[in-house]
C-alpha cells in the first residue's frame, strides 16, 4: 500500500468513543490495552525495526500525538514511527502527555514475546489487531525470508476510509435515550498497593472450549460471560452486601455488523445482568439471560439508539461551546455516574486469529490484556485464540484472586482443562 490510500492528515478530531479518555485517564486508569504474540524463537530486533518503520508508514492516522485545544482535545499528525521498547514493568502503562511528539501506541519486546500497546483514543481492539497482523507480515519477511504472508487480509495495510469516524454516520436525531440502569454491585475486595495492576493468564484448549459453548447452544463469548456472572453471583451472595444488580460489560465489534473497515474506535457494549432479588440463578438460567441480552443489544435499532445517545451529547451546541477546562471536570463526573457505576466487570473476546502458511508455525500463542480497570470494577478479563489454544487474561487492581480461582474452577468442572499460561522469555 502507498500513502495515496490513506494520506496523512494534518489533524483529526477524536472519535465519539475517544472523547472521554483525556478527561478520565491518568497514572492508574490508563486507557491502554495490549495484544501479545509469543513466537517460537526470540524476537529479531533488526527485523522488527525494519518491519515497524514500514508498517507504521501504512498507518499515518496512528502517527499522531494528543493535543489540547480550547474546546476539545484533538490529534495532530507528526509522522513518526512508534517506539520499540524493552518490555519492563507493569503492562498497559500510561502514555506521557507532556512529552512532545509522543505517539499513542508502542511496540514492546521481551524474549520471544512481541506486544503492541494502544491508547484507546486512537483505536480499539479490532484496529490494534489489524495493525499487529500487518506488522507480523513484514516481520516474517525480514526475520525469516517468508513471502507467503500469514495474514493475507492485511497484505496491503489499511483500506481507503480506515481513518473515518463512523459513529456520526449512524446517529439518528430524535431517538429516545436508553433507560438509566440502577447502580451495579461492585466487588468488595481491597485494592493492592501501587503499582496496582497485575495480570494472570490461563490457557484452555480452543476446540474443547468451542465444543463446550456449542453444546450449550451459545457462542464462546456468551458462555464465558455467563461463567463470569455465575462466579460474581456466588461472591455477591456470600458477601450479603451491596446492590442486587450484577452486570458484565461485553464489548462487540460494529465493523462486521455494518461491513466497514475503519480502524478507529467502532464498538459498543452489551450488558447482560441478573438481579439476585429474583433468587439464585442456575448457570443455565444465567446463560439464557446472557443470550437474550446479546441478541437484543446487537439489534440494529438498539445500536442506533446507543450511538445516538452518545453522539447527541457531542453535537449539543451548549456542550460544544464550553471551554475544555470546564468540560473536562463535567466529563469526569458524567463518567462516574454512567461509567463504572453501571457494571460489575468486563469480558472481551477478540476472537480467533487464523494465520496461514509457514509463518503460522512460528507463532505459539496470543493474549489480550484489557486496560487496567477502574478501582470500583477491580477485575476485568480478555481472551483471544491462536491455533490450538485460547488465552484468558485477567487484569486486576486487587490482591484477591477469588474471581479468577472460581472462574477456572467452573470451567474445569464443566470438563475444560485450564492451566496457568507462562509466556516464553
Amino acid at each position: 500500500m502507498n500513502g495515496e490510500k490513506n494520506p496523512p492528515p494534518d489533524w483529526m478530531k477524536l472519535d465519539n468513543a475517544a472523547k472521554i479518555y483525556p478527561a478520565i485517564t491518568g497514572s492508574e486508569l490508563t486507557g491502554v490495552f495490549r495484544i501479545t504474540v509469543t513466537l517460537a524463537s526470540p524476537v529479531s530486533l533488526p527485523a522488527l525495526m525494519q518491519a515497524s518503520e514500514e508498517t507504521s508508514g501504512l498507518f499515518p492516522f496512528f502517527s499522531v500525538e494528543l493535543c489540547k485545544g480550547f474546546f476539545w482535545y484533538y490529534l495532530e499528525y507528526n509522522g513518526r514511527p512508534p517506539r520499540v521498547m524493552a518490555d519492563r514493568g507493569p503492562r498497559c502503562q500510561p502514555f506521557p502527555r507532556t512529552m512532545n511528539g509522543e505517539l499513542l501506541y508502542r511496540i514492546l519486546v521481551r524474549g520471544s514475546s512481541l506486544s503492541v500497546e494502544f491508547f484507546h483514543i486512537i483505536t480499539d481492539g479490532g484496529g490494534a489487531l489489524f495493525f499487529l497482523k500487518t506488522l507480523l507480515n513484514h516481520y516474517f519477511i525480514y526475520s525469516a525470508g517468508i513471502t507467503s504472508l500469514p495474514f493475507p487480509e492485511a497484505r496491503e495495510g489499511p483500506l481507503p476510509g480506515s481513518s473515518e469516524d463512523l459513529f456520526s454516520q449512524h446517529y439518528g436525531k430524535g431517538m429516545p435515550a436508553p433507560a438509566v440502569m440502577p447502580r451495579a454491585w461492585h466487588l468488595p475486595f481491597r485494592l493492592r498497593e501501587a503499582p496496582r495492576f497485575t495480570v494472570t493468564e490461563f490457557e484452555v484448549p480452543a476446540e474443547r472450549l468451542t465444543a463446550l459453548a456449542r453444546d450449550s447452544g451459545s457462542t464462546i463469548t456468551e458462555y464465558l460471560a455467563a461463567t463470569l456472572l455465575f462466579v460474581l453471583q456466588d461472591i455477591r451472595t456470600e458477601s450479603g452486601k451491596g446492590s442486587p444488580h450484577i452486570r458484565v460489560q461485553v464489548p462487540f465489534d460494529l465493523r462486521r455488523r455494518y461491513g466497514v473497515y475503519t480502524l478507529r474506535n467502532f464498538s459498543l457494549f452489551a450488558m447482560p445482568a441478573i438481579d439476585i432479588r429474583m433468587g439464585k440463578y442456575t448457570f443455565e438460567e444465567i446463560l439464557r439471560e446472557v443470550k437474550i441480552t446479546m441478541h437484543m443489544m446487537t439489534d440494529e435499532k438498539r445500536i442506533r439508539q446507543i450511538i445516538s445517545r452518545n453522539v447527541s451529547k457531542e453535537k449539543n451546541p451548549l456542550i460544544r461551546i464550553i471551554p475544555l477546562f470546564i468540560k473536562s471536570p463535567v466529563l469526569r463526573l458524567a463518567y462516574t455516574r454512567f461509567g463504572p457505576s453501571q457494571f460489575t466487570s468486563t469480558i472481551t473476546n477478540m476472537g480467533r486469529v487464523n494465520p496461514e502458511g509457514p509463518a503460522s508455525e512460528l507463532m505459539l500463542s496470543m493474549s489480550v490484556t484489557p486496560p487496567p480497570p477502574h478501582r470500583d470494577i477491580k477485575i476485568t478479563a480478555g481472551l483471544i485464540t491462536l491455533g490450538l489454544n485460547t488465552i484468558i487474561t485477567f487484569g486486576s487492581v486487587t490482591g484477591n484472586r477469588e474471581v479468577e480461582r472460581r472462574f477456572v474452577k467452573k470451567l474445569t468442572s464443566a470438563g475444560l482443562p485450564a492451566r496457568i499460561h507462562k509466556p516464553q522469555e
